[in-house]
């Protein structure tokens, strides 16, 4: 009884801190500053982040002593510009999203005479707000060269700065000495201004909430990922360098008797996934969920949403602490969408909404009239921006991870469609046909238990559409297309900049004299058919889609294609999110990523094969020497892989060497052939013997760690 009400009193090991207790302190978040600065400082810092006005020198040198004498305080021995280059997706290990230097916080004390100056502790104002780096080094579409690889570092002022392994992040944009983007974070920052501009725009044309001074995105991410003991995926070849699996048979039981699904979490990886929660509540990022997913060993966790700049930040600074957790435990976070197949892949549902800083949020019925008519206003700018740019919301998410999972029925298809819910379907029809913009009822219904003991559970104004890549979910979209491996910020700025488009033509519909009633009627109609309710899994999907003139772009290349188109290019302009040279150099990112994801998987699959499998296989059939009723198919079965093989690298010798047609010729081609050996490569490993079998198997990588 000691023993129990000890352990009640102190639940805390010895050493162990509340995590709770120790929430949002290595964050330089509003409370901190507002806490260490002077008002004015404050004040005229907070109204830059509306007007954009640079901040001065003066303040600079405040902010600087200020956020130095902090992060000491916090350990911080250094600190670094914390950026996000073009490189996420394609299965990017955990925090290769982002990039940094560490500079030691110190500089030379430039008031001695001395001829060596002695050195001091200290944050250099300009240091804390301005850097520069080889631009060449980074994916740049063209933009840089070795002999023009100027490129800078700027503090993102809306992203606060943090202290993680005592290093001062200072969260930047990076572009080039020209200016141009080269990275995920500016776009985002751009299309927040034009989400503000437009939005604030349209209120002031409809004359709701006309008092917003700003309007915001805002974002919380489902992060899903898979963990695996680290020892097992170091002798994965094909894990290390591709982050997924090139072969390998399912085992018996995989996820077919819906076992894992918000089951307990294995010990091993419930204690990393709270010391993950620990590590980044510390962070200011609160992790409200964590559960398992549907496959064995996947599982998941979603942070409060914030706002998406400093949301997106937070999930590329996830990925790279759930690594660092899970290497001191022995384990492995698995952040590609499709790292084993034949059981679900991952994705990272990012949940968008648009709001003004008074409160008013776009995408929220609301329990007042104009709260109601912004909500059907807001669905129509949206309606509008993924109807006319639908190719830009494919483009999004399109890199050769991720086409591993769309459409596979576990994930959406890649026509993308707005899922406002039947009820609200209904709602537009009746607008389409003359009908006031109040008549949507968002009453919350009450589904009964029939049990005296359990009540009623409050149900959606809507129900879930889990096929859809753009549901409603209550009070936001949820782009769920997204891929587990991506920066959020390249998918947000996509549909920000879409929102911001449909913003700017309902308010030009409205500035030219029309009512808002028939300027949303006539965007409801002109856009009616991205709107889809039924069931995007279903094989009569795609048919009916393309009756609606929705793309299929069901794979990166065709995706990619589209990035710069003159429509592309016109709305990217007129949104100031991309300027045409910019727009060519992303999408040659895009096709560059593809094209060396394709390369180092053909590779890696070719070498796996000829200095393990195939040698395996010689050692097995030797066993059967004289005794060929007992070798069954072992004699066809591994001649076929070796055929196959051969096949694979023959086809891959002849590919193009122009990107765009390079991306097409390994997706038609190459991609089919390396399914063709994986399938003689997983027949072939049910055969041989499991003492020489060289790699570990699937049932050893996503169960083992779950004793």
């Amino acid at each position: 009884m000691d023993t129990l009400m000890s352990t009640m009193l102190n639940p805390l090991g010895a050493g162990e801190k509340d995590a709770l207790a120790e929430a949002s302190t290595a964050v330089f978040d509003d409370k901190t500053m507002k806490s260490v600065l002077s008002g004015a400082v404050y004040g005229r810092f907070k109204e830059a982040l509306v007007t954009g006005a640079a901040t001065s020198e003066d303040d600079m040198k405040a902010l600087a002593d200020a956020i130095f004498a902090w992060a000491r305080s916090k350990g911080a021995v250094a600190f670094a510009h914390w950026f996000f280059p073009m490189r996420g997706g394609s299965g990017a290990t955990g925090g290769a999203c982002g990039a940094l230097k560490m500079d030691t916080l110190i500089d030379l004390d430039w008031s001695s005479k001395e001829a060596t100056k002695p050195f001091k502790a200290v944050l250099p104002p300009e240091r804390l707000f301005f850097g520069e780096t080889d631009g060449s080094s980074f994916p740049n579409g063209g933009l840089r060269a070795t002999h023009t690889a100027a490129a800078f570092t700027t503090w993102d002022r809306s992203s606060p700065c943090f202290v993680y392994e005592k290093v001062l992040r200072i969260p930047c944009s990076f572009v080039t000495h020209l200016g141009a983007c080269i990275d995920d974070k500016t776009p985002l920052l751009r299309s927040n201004d034009a989400v503000n501009r437009e939005g604030l725009r349209l209120l002031k044309a409809v004359n709701i909430a006309t008092d917003a001074k700003a309007i915001h995105s805002f974002l919380g991410w489902e992060q899903e990922f898979f963990v695996i003991k680290a020892d097992l995926y170091r002798a994965r070849p094909d894990l290390v360098n591709c982050g997924r699996t090139l072969i390998g048979a399912l085992p018996s039981r995989n996820q077919q008797g819906d076992l894992n699904y918000f089951a307990p979490v294995p010990e091993a990886v419930n204690i990393l996934l709270h010391k993950i929660e620990a590590v980044m509540l510390k962070l200011g990022c609160p992790m409200a969920v964590m559960h398992n997913e549907v496959a064995p060993a996947q599982h998941e966790m979603s942070p409060i949403y914030c706002q998406a700049t400093f949301s997106s930040d937070n999930n590329v600074l996830f990925m790279e602490v759930a690594n660092n957790e899970a290497a001191k435990l022995g384990l492995m976070v698995l952040f590609h969408e499709k790292p084993f197949a034949g059981i679900n892949g991952s994705g990272k549902h990012n949940n968008w909404s648009v709001g003004t800083d008074t409160g008013i949020n776009f995408f929220y019925p609301g329990k007042t009239d104009p709260a109601r008519e912004l909500y059907v206003i807001g669905v129509a700018s949206l309606a509008y921006g993924l109807m006319q740019h639908n190719d830009l919301v494919r483009c999004a998410v399109a890199h050769a991870g991720n086409d591993h999972r769309l459409g596979a029925q576990e994930a959406p298809p890649a026509i993308i469609s707005l899922y406002p819910g039947t009820g609200f379907e209904a709602h537009v029809d009746s607008i389409i046909a003359g009908g006031t913009l109040l008549g949507y009822k968002a009453e919350k219904k009450t589904a009964d238990t029939k049990a005296t003991a359990a009540m009623g559970a409050p149900c959606g104004v809507e129900d879930r559409n889990r096929t859809a890549p753009f549901p409603f979910c209550g009070n936001r979209f949820e782009f769920r297309a997204v891929g587990s491996s991506q920066n959020c910020s390249f998918p947000i700025a996509m549909v920000n900049t879409v929102m911001a488009s449909g913003m700017a033509h309902l308010a030009s519909l409205i500035e030219g004299g029309m009512s808002t009633r028939d300027a949303v009627a006539q965007i409801y109609k002109e856009n009616r058919d991205v709107i889809f309710t039924g069931n995007g899994y279903s094989a009569e999907w795609p048919e009916e889609a393309k009756k609606r003139g929705l793309p299929n772009l069901n794979t990166t290349p065709l995706a990619v294609a589209t990035f710069n188109s003159a429509k592309a290019k016109a709305v990217f302009e007129a949104m100031q999110v991309y300027s045409p040279e910019e727009c060519d150099a992303r999408q040659e990112v895009m096709l560059e990523s593809y094209n060396t994801t394709l390369d180092v998987e053909v590779n890696t699959l070719v070498r796996m094969i000829e200095t393990g499998i195939l040698p395996a296989c010689a050692a097995d059939m030797g066993k059967y020497v004289g005794l060929k009723a007992l070798a069954g198919e072992r004699d066809a079965t591994y001649t076929a892989v070796k055929k196959e093989t051969d096949k694979l690298k023959d086809l891959f010798s002849k590919k193009p060497h122009e990107l765009a047609a390079e991306a097409t010729y390994l997706c038609e081609k190459v991609k089919p052939q390396m399914a063709a050996v994986r399938a003689a490569v997983d027949k072939a490993e049910g055969l041989i013997d499991k003492d020489i079998y060289p790699y570990p198997t699937y049932e050893q990588l996503i169960y083992s760690h779950h004793s």
